[in-house]
């Protein structure tokens, strides 16, 4: 008995082969590929259809018209390499007209699933078969508009009219490259398909209704309760896309909302369904989990599948490939054997060589979903008793003094602690954002030693604070960084104007709080932004950040806060030796962040801040060219004079021969420009005019505060902050 061309052994193949032999697919597929054999492109001979062998190479796109109908599939934006966002649009078109073997094909599924002529369960399958009977238009170029005003140009398609390609999307300060994700098998998993026979699956996709595993949707909104919402899901199923609307309306019913990953290898062709869903499985999802490895590195995934099919190898080879990335493996045991399959499928050695290599504690097999390690057990049950205990102590460890009161942060609490005696005080740890960062830091039992000794000084001054409001002391405003931490309230994932406030504080190694850093920080810059923190008659509402919080003194603006610090920190010479050293300072910062701070940002950004920059990118591409030519060399020439001056002094800084602040801000700056046009600053480097500017650019670089945090995790990459890069806007000028 042969198997179609198409499959190729991997892994899993005997099983899939022990499958396919013995449940009778092969005589099934023949006579329903007898039933489409006739059906053909009407276009096969045609120029288009030729073209569309170039895919989106393709010279002579055709535009859709009004009876072809197109799909476009949901997809999860991500950020790549460069920080900008973008996505893959997949879309496929064809002619909305159904075939003339419509009546053939309903009677054909009709008949295979035992159905009786004119039973009204047909009118089912003319629903569901629709899909695989409309023919497919290769060559076909999609506009669509993204959001209000964006437009995008998708394809032309290939054979199989799909077309797939990433586009930049609109700037967004939404999203994270870290935290949870889950990826999901769908047939048998989620999904009652019976895989493993060729009538079954007839008979779940073209007849019955679609029906979840039990107990399967409240595990899966009990991993979303505990992953975040905004975690993105992956639906990874080897069903063709022709079953794009049944399994997408299926999904948003029972399962957390997610992007739809299916095979697009046999488009309009039924037998196409049992090759996809039973053969070559491994290498297809391998195949596309590499590709969401790609855009999405930094997440910490989840994976689920089912023992049907080779969703143990997958995920096993996947594991191998990348141990940092996938952090938990379920496997849903699929019990009922004499109905859909062969023993050795659920045999315990075929889990052990799936999983070889891979640690115990990272995959579990279940037949309940109760018995997941994510289901219906509370977050700190993830950890060991033995993990538990260190964690305690390590929390103890941190709060120095403090072993009169207790913290709970969200779904983890310790009410077996005997020193604290089970007090859990859930408003002061909420509030607490130290808290909040120290238990982010925490993955494993092997993340408490690390995690503690980065965090052991802000909570031991947060629990400081504590204790002096527990007796009753009075926090009073404070004039030192060495009496309370500094608090910094800025977007999450970019540099933005925050940098500059993150730099003066790095470089004086003070101790800071950063909400870009803790878990839930974009809520504390809301609160503000949105005036919901109480009125102070002492503070006056805040516009926007950065916002500095130190003591109970709340000022925001980056030069009110750089003028603020710059004394206390030591980066501006002291009063008893220069006066004025603070205004003339401060002129220097000034100049530099109207120059090469506001100005570029006013570049990708001409007209509105609340517009898309795709709304503005003509006037954006004049800007940037008029900025290039002209403003950038003039701002760079005048600190380039500054720094020959008297007033500089010995050295590479810009006044009184130290470091200033001010040198900070200007070490942003040209790192921010490097990013935006790094053809015209490697040009304007090259030419010798401004080698004073670089060799202080590079001085401060190389400082060893500095140098550390720029290479450490704290330092916010480039997105879509002040500084952005467009490819209209690398001109050398």
């Amino acid at each position: 008995m042969s198997l179609p061309s198409t499959y190729r052994r991997s892994e899993s193949s005997m099983l899939e082969h022990q499958t396919w032999c013995n449940r009778g697919f092969e005589p099934t597929e023949t006579s329903l590929a007898n039933m489409v054999k006739a059906q053909g492109l009407v276009q096969k001979f045609k120029v288009t259809h030729l073209l569309s062998y170039l895919g989106r190479l393709n010279p002579i796109p055709i535009g859709v018209s009004k009876t072809d109908a197109v799909w476009l599939f949901d997809n999860v934006a991500f950020r790549s390499p460069n920080g900008l966002w973008q996505a893959e649009f997949v879309t496929a078109v064809f002619d909305a007209r159904i075939s003339t073997k419509f009546v053939e094909a309903v009677g054909d599924i009709a008949e295979k699933v035992g159905l009786s002529k004119g039973d009204k369960q047909e009118k089912t399958i003319e629903q569901r078969i629709t899909p695989f009977l409309m023919e497919v238009l290769p060559g076909r170029r999609v506009d669509i508009k993204f959001g209000e005003s964006t437009e995008l140009r998708l394809g032309p398609g290939g054979r199989n009219g799909i077309s797939s390609e990433l586009k930049k999307l609109p700037d967004s300060s939404a999203g994270k490259p870290e935290g949870w994700a889950v990826i999901s098998d769908v047939d048998d998993t989620i999904k009652i398909t019976q895989t493993s026979d060729p009538v079954g699956i007839l008979r779940s996709t073209f007849v019955a209704d679609p029906t979840p595993i039990a107990g399967m949707p409240e595990l899966y909104w009990q991993i979303k309760d505990i992953v975040t919402p905004s975690a993105p899901w992956f639906y990874l199923s080897a069903s063709p896309y022709n079953l794009y609307p049944f399994l997408r309306d299926f999904t948003h019913r029972y399962y957390p909302r997610g992007q739809l990953i299916l095979r697009d290898a046999s488009w309009m062709t039924i037998p196409g369904l049992l090759s996809n869903l039973t053969l070559g499985t491994q290498r297809y999802k391998v195949d596309r989990m590499k590709k969401l490895y790609e855009w999405l590195p930094k997440k910490k995934m989840i994976c689920i599948g089912d023992s049907t099919q080779s969703d143990p190898e997958a995920y096993g080879e996947m594991y191998r490939k990348h141990p940092e990335w996938i952090k938990l493996i379920l496997i849903r045991k699929v019990a009922d054997i004499a109905a859909i399959g062969t023993e050795a499928k659920n045999a315990a050695k075929r889990f052990e060589d799936a999983f070889k290599g891979v640690p115990r504690e990272v995959w579990h097999v279940f037949e309940d979903p109760a018995e997941c390690p994510y289901g219906t057990r509370p977050h700190h049950d993830l950890f060991s008793d033995e993990c538990q205990l260190r964690l305690i102590t390590a929390v103890h460890k941190v709060l120095a003094d403090s072993h009169t009161w207790f913290m709970c942060y969200g779904r983890v609490q310790f009410n077996s602690c005997e020193t604290c005696r089970g007090t859990c005080l859930d408003d002061l740890a909420r509030s607490t954002l130290e808290v909040a960062v120290f238990l982010s830091m925490i993955d494993s039992c092997d993340d408490i030693d690390a995690a503690t000794t980065t965090i052991a000084p802000t909570l031991s001054s947060a629990a400081e604070r504590v204790k002096m409001s527990s007796e009753g002391a009075a926090v009073k405003r404070q004039r030192s960084n060495k009496d309370v931490p500094y608090n910094l309230i800025y977007w999450p994932g970019i540099p933005g104007r925050g940098e500059f406030i993150r730099l003066t504080l790095e470089e004086a190694g003070a101790e800071y709080v950063d909400t870009a850093q803790v878990e839930g920080g974009i809520d504390e810059v809301m609160a503000y932004v949105k005036g919901e923190k109480p009125d102070d008659k002492t503070n006056p509402p805040i516009f926007a950040p950065p916002i500095l919080k130190h003591g109970d003194l709340v000022i925001s603006q980056t030069p009110n806060i750089l003028l603020y610090l710059g004394p206390r920190l030591g980066l501006v010479p002291g009063v008893e030796d220069d006066p004025d050293a603070l205004y003339k300072v401060n002129e220097l910062a000034l100049t530099a962040l109207d120059g090469l701070s506001n100005e570029p940002h006013d570049c990708h950004h001409p007209i509105a801040s609340e517009l898309y920059y795709e709304d503005q990118k003509e006037e954006a591409k004049r800007k940037v060219e008029h900025y290039v030519k002209t403003r950038l060399p003039k701002f760079l020439g005048y600190f380039e004079r500054v720094l020959n001056s008297k007033a500089s002094g010995e050295g590479p800084y810009l006044y009184a021969g130290k470091l200033s602040y001010a040198d900070l801000v200007l070490f942003q700056c040209l790192d921010g420009l490097k990013f935006m046009f790094p053809k015209a600053m490697a040009k304007l480097n090259k030419e010798g005019k401004h080698s004073k500017l670089f060799e202080l650019y590079d001085a401060v670089g190389q400082r060893p505060k500095i140098k550390e945090y720029l290479g450490g995790p704290r330092r916010q990459k480039y997105s879509s902050g002040l500084y952005r890069y467009y490819e209209e806007f690398d001109i050398e000028g």
